[in-house]
């Protein structure tokens, strides 16, 4: 359990150990290093509702939904993928996509880079695809078949609507059904933050930034 009053004391929050809203949206705006906006706002009211059914109970848990998200949102600026890449980030990133030969072809040009890293695969089998099943939110769902999956498992119209998606309250939640799914907080319980991270991103890219979230998370957390 989380004992919310010394952590409401490091936010600068009344220390009244309910952790609704305020908290919440006080621990995200930490986390981003900025004052509270607009979208730290309704994160923290998604928070609010969602955490507490999500067995975001321990300080170590939710302190790698803080770390990993905010690593996969620029500090939850961006809940949109960026697909904007250079020739050489292309060759890098997807080197089973693009040679350095083919690259310059698509450098630049978001649309067609979707379609030719994302296109015929992931449940992506109609032109447009991947561009339409992009990534999106707090832990870049990617794919038809995964926009299909969590809109079977919530509700939400992601199959037809995959734009909202990258709602950051909505997002929240994905990322939360995500982390259940995967059983990614049983790997954060026995302290195997690698093994957190391959089943979210597919391998350690991102790794020790997460890890550096991780332990500003805790320091206020713990």
């Amino acid at each position: 359990m989380i004992d919310w009053r010394p952590i409401q004391k490091r936010l600068g929050l009344t220390p009244d150990g309910i952790d609704g809203r305020n908290t919440y949206t006080a621990l995200f705006a930490f986390m981003a290093g900025r004052a509270p906006d607009d979208v730290l706002r309704s994160i923290g009211n998604s928070a609010a509702v969602h955490l507490p059914t999500y067995g975001m109970d321990k300080p170590q848990r939710l302190a790698w939904l803080l770390a990993e998200t905010a690593n996969e949102t620029g500090s939850f600026t961006r809940f949109d993928e960026n697909l904007n890449y250079s020739a050489e980030a292309l060759v890098r990133t997807w080197p089973s996509r693009f040679t350095p030969a083919s690259a310059p072809l698509y450098a630049r040009k978001p649309e067609q880079i979707a379609e030719k890293a994302y296109g015929g695969r992931m449940g992506n089998d109609a032109p447009g695809d991947g561009w339409k099943y992009r990534g999106r939110g707090m832990l870049q769902l990617t794919g038809k078949d995964n926009y299909v999956r969590y809109d079977r498992r919530l509700g939400l119209g992601l199959d037809t609507n995959p734009e909202a998606a990258a709602i950051p309250a909505l997002s929240l939640l994905i990322a939360l059904e995500f982390y259940q799914l995967g059983k990614v907080m049983d790997r954060v319980d026995v302290g195997d933050l690698a093994g957190a991270r391959k089943i979210t991103n597919g391998g350690s890219i991102g790794l020790d930034h997460v890890k550096s979230l991780y332990a500003k998370a805790m320091g206020v957390l713990s």
